[in-house]
């Protein structure tokens, strides 16, 4: 019995089906995960004309005791429908009242029992040329707490959204690898199915 040369070109295209599925997958794989990764710890947008003037408490700050409020400094002035929000690790906001905006000056008075801990300014505002801007900043109060986002900064970043964010990439990348197997393993008995019934032979 001899195999004609179609079959023989088939065996070829199927030997070399399987690196291209296996190269496939891999770059699938490594797409979810770094798509998972940035989504779980992208920080916020910034749009349009980006950069602030100035941040209070300023980003990174160790305060030894609780602000009485938050100010950003625009480049440029803003419209009223600008805020901000200071958020701790549980996602509970802490911002008092309505914030006050004056020309490019964005501030917002802080409760007064604010406890020890790591917290989150963040904010959205409008330039009155109608640019969109967002950003955030962190800060720590109290010793303790300062000590404990110098040891272990990513814990401290895991706000009650933070940990929404990073299951949700997590899931997103679980069903990009799902979806990888699941092209390979059709590549696979494809090309199984095929040398089985032996496609392309002649006697």
């Amino acid at each position: 019995m001899k195999r004609s040369v179609a079959a023989r070109v088939t065996d070829k295209s199927d030997t070399g089906r399987a690196p291209r599925i296996r190269r496939s997958v891999t770059l699938i794989v490594t797409v979810a995960l770094a798509a998972g990764f940035l989504l779980a710890v992208a920080p916020a947008p910034v749009y349009a004309h980006g950069a602030t003037h100035s941040i209070t408490p300023t980003a990174g700050a160790a305060l030894a005791a609780a602000p009485q409020r938050v100010e950003v400094v625009f480049a440029a002035e803003i419209t009223s429908d600008s805020s901000v929000t200071v958020t701790d690790h549980t996602g509970t906001d802490w911002a008092d009242g309505r914030p006050v905006i004056r020309g490019a000056t964005l501030h917002h008075q802080v409760r007064p029992d604010m406890p020890d801990g790591w917290y989150e300014i963040s904010w959205r505002a409008t330039f009155t040329d109608g640019h969109p801007v967002a950003g955030t900043a962190e800060f720590t109060v109290g010793a303790e707490a300062a000590a404990d986002a110098a040891a272990n900064p990513f814990r401290a970043r895991l706000t009650h959204g933070g940990v929404v964010a990073l299951y949700a990439a997590s899931g997103a990348a679980v069903l990009a690898l799902l979806l990888a197997i699941l092209t390979l393993s059709r590549g696979v008995y494809t090309a199984s199915k095929r040398t089985d019934t032996g496609e392309g032979s002649t006697l």
